[in-house]
């Protein structure tokens, strides 16, 4: 037997709870302020926001927050110690160049923003929708998630490469000698995977996108 038209994955409902919080994220920051520096919305958009969120309470996405900062503690731990790792590992912090040690955050940053921070949205909202027993009827539509995890994902983007510009100036800074052990053992390592689940993660959104 065909499974119903509007039965999801479990990864699409996952995907449908991010984008319910993070409607919600939005509509309380806009509520504040007209313009949020890297997250710009329509008119349209945000009145679709905040039809999302009018759909639960407060207090759940509270609860979001709350878990997003937990699972966020071990998940950036675990970036940065793998960012910084090749740059410490086996060097001398007495004679490593400064622009070379504070060029070894910017990967982790870039991986953060790629990588950490919307793995650790994804896997808040999986345990607050299964706390709150969320029903499939009260998610946004597969069009609607579509429409707002593939723009999330590319606001995200924006700002890793952002990120990426600050990697030119610092890399004038770094020496010459140092220049090709900075690419093979810090810049690569770390923005290798980030760029790998970008493009996965770019790749599925445009599947659901289709099938939407």
């Amino acid at each position: 037997m065909n499974a119903p038209p509007d039965s999801r994955s479990t990864l699409e409902r996952w995907l449908a709870l991010l984008v319910r919080y993070w409607a919600f994220n939005m509509t309380l920051a806009y509520a504040r302020t007209s313009w949020y520096p890297g997250f710009g919305y329509t008119p349209d958009e945000k009145a679709q926001m905040r039809s999302i969120s009018e759909k639960f309470r407060f207090g759940q996405y509270v609860v979001w927050v709350l878990v997003v900062a937990v699972i966020a503690l071990p998940i950036m731990a675990i970036i940065g110690t793998a960012g910084l790792y090749p740059a410490i590992h086996g060097a001398n912090p007495a004679t490593m160049p400064a622009a070379l040690f504070f060029l070894s955050f910017v990967p982790v940053i870039i991986a953060a923003f790629t990588i950490g921070l919307p793995l650790t949205m994804l896997l808040s909202s999986a345990l607050v929708g299964r706390w709150y027993k969320v029903a499939d009827s009260d998610l946004p539509d597969r069009a609607t998630t579509a429409h707002f995890f593939h723009k999330m994902w590319f606001q995200f983007t924006r700002i890793a490469i952002l990120m990426m510009v600050v990697l030119v100036p610092l890399w004038i800074l770094v020496p010459d000698n140092s220049k090709f052990w900075a690419a093979e053992r810090l810049v690569l390592p770390v923005l290798g995977p980030a760029v790998t689940v970008l493009l996965a993660v770019y790749y599925f959104s445009a599947r659901l996108k289709r099938k939407a």
